[in-house]
């Protein structure tokens, strides 16, 4: 068996979206190798960190490979099911206490491990999502029917989401919505939902200011409320920060810019981060500034290049399908990864702080594994609608 043939059977699909996501994997080995200073400095071990990493991103070639041998067919029957796994996780997390950090709600130990349901639970709302409106189509696009039942699965999920963290709410619900705009829901009822939704975020705004500062007691949901005011105080607040009076989002910020500062068109090469041992979290939700530091301005573009080749390649994908859920979902997977992408990237050379991990290239577990599925499905739905167009062109 030659090389190029036992290409062709391992690596099937659209080849775009795999070199894009081994380019993205070589990234992440490099960089987070680069920014895991500080668990080493705490453990003592040179090693752990980035053979754990690159642990998770074995097992998430494995199971890029094997989801894109699967059926379209039986991806769609799994999307219920993982809706609900989703759906019960986030909701056990909520009564796990002891599986809380920082007292944020966000993971629960099952068996010796600890994961991230929230992940599960936005795969299952996209998936769905992508049912409901392939289950409404006529000939001028998706029923007024398929609103009520999509608002259904998606608002009490997502409201979970919110309590813990609110960014990723927000591009859960933008994902939604151009996936409606997409699938052409009626006009009509987008307008109302865009409206609906703004005088909702107007309102919380108000509402998250107006609130006296001692409701911050303990780590209920009020340290939230804290949180998101002080954040919407430091948005857009550009002024230079006292040195002699950090706090925590500060000190990320300013260090973040000083890494991205002094990043210059090729950088300082990988390894040589300076601001990798003063930036909290440099490893996940800060990693796009340790990449502008060490690879500069030709790989921070770069990057960026990657992730909307990854939508432009999704939209493509979908364009290819010839039924409506594998087209939905798709352009789903592409939106929901860039968008979370592109946010991350705003929150390292921007005003202000919110958690959001790199896709695929933070470090992580769960997030690792799920935007693996993500990639996974996207090159099985490459794979069926390449199989169909030949079948129909040989007939």
């Amino acid at each position: 068996m030659g090389t190029d043939q036992l290409k062709r059977i391992l690596f099937k699909g659209d080849k775009i979206i795999w070199a894009v996501f081994f380019f993205i994997c070589a990234i992440s080995v490099v960089e987070v190798f680069s920014a895991t200073s500080r668990q080493i400095g705490s453990t003592g071990n040179y090693w752990h960190p980035i053979i754990k990493h690159a642990s998770f991103l074995a097992f998430g070639v494995f199971v890029v490979w094997f989801i894109h041998n699967m059926k379209v067919r039986q991806i769609k029957k799994l999307s219920y099911v993982v809706y609900w796994i989703g759906m019960v996780g986030i909701i056990w997390a909520q009564f796990d206490s002891g599986s809380k950090i920082n007292g944020s709600a966000r993971w629960i130990s099952l068996f010796g491990f600890t994961f991230q349901p929230m992940e599960f639970a936005k795969m299952g709302i996209v998936m769905v999502t992508a049912l409901i409106l392939s289950e409404h189509q006529d000939q001028y696009g998706t029923k007024d029917t398929a609103l009520k039942k999509i608002l259904i699965y998606v608002l009490p999920p997502t409201a979970i989401i919110l309590k813990e963290n609110l960014s990723t709410a927000g591009i859960l619900l933008a994902t939604v919505y151009m996936m409606m705009y997409i699938a052409r829901v009626p006009r009509r009822q987008l307008l109302k939902i865009l409206g609906f939704g703004a005088g909702i975020g107007v309102l919380g705004i108000c509402l998250v200011m107006i609130t006296p500062d001692d409701v911050a007691k303990g780590e209920g949901f009020g340290n939230k409320v804290i949180t998101w005011k002080n954040r919407i105080k430091d948005m857009g607040n550009s002024k230079p920060i006292d040195p002699d009076n950090y706090v925590i989002e500060d000190d990320q910020r300013a260090h973040a810019n000083m890494a991205i500062a002094s990043s210059h068109i090729i950088g300082c090469g990988p390894g040589n981060s300076v601001q990798r041992d003063n930036i909290p979290h440099a490893y996940s939700d800060f990693i796009y500034a340790i990449i502008l530091e060490e690879l500069g301005l030709i790989g921070g573009v770069f990057v960026i290049m990657l992730y909307l080749t990854l939508l432009f390649r999704s939209g493509k994908i979908a364009n290819k399908c010839e039924e409506a859920y594998p087209a939905y979902l798709s352009m789903g997977i592409g939106l929901i990864i860039v968008m979370q992408a592109m946010l991350h990237m705003y929150i390292s050379v921007g005003d202000f702080i919110t958690g959001q991990p790199l896709p695929l290239i933070s470090q992580g577990g769960t997030s690792v594994v799920i935007n693996c599925v993500y990639i996974g499905m996207l090159l099985c739905i490459s794979r069926n609608a390449a199989a169909k167009k030949s079948s129909t062109a040989s007939e």
